[in-house]
């Protein structure tokens, strides 16, 4: 929503100005974090702490909202969910793939759509 927009131009200026969305996506904080020690290896990743916490909690409801309401996120939801992921799991893999979404829309200076290759055919 516009509320959110908002909150992601200020705090990130331009999103197009990462080279990936993957560097968006580790400068906001949405990447695992591997905690590992010489006597313990094999735990399961988390979030890391680096990164924006004011960005994160900012696209937690959008991304919940967007899970329930938006046809592409919810299917990639779903599908995690249905591989038996935690559901926090998958929520904050739809908020990374949503920070994707946002760099996409903003290298690419046009409206997000969902499916590229109905455009094409159109």
């Amino acid at each position: 929503g516009p509320q959110t927009a908002a909150r992601l131009i200020a705090e990130l200026d331009d999103p197009a100005r990462f080279h990936s969305p993957g560097a968006l996506a580790s400068y906001i904080g949405l990447v695992p974090a591997i905690r590992q020690s010489g006597k313990r290896c094999g735990q399961r990743a988390g979030l890391t702490s680096i990164g924006k916490a004011r960005l994160r909690r900012a696209l937690w409801m959008p991304t919940l909202t967007a899970v329930r309401r938006s046809p592409w996120l919810k299917a990639f939801h779903d599908g995690l969910c249905a591989r038996g992921k935690p559901p926090k799991l998958a929520i904050i893999a739809a908020m990374r793939k949503l920070t994707t979404a946002v760099w996409i829309v903003a290298r690419q200076r046009r409206p997000w759509n969902p499916n590229p290759t109905q455009e094409a055919t159109a």
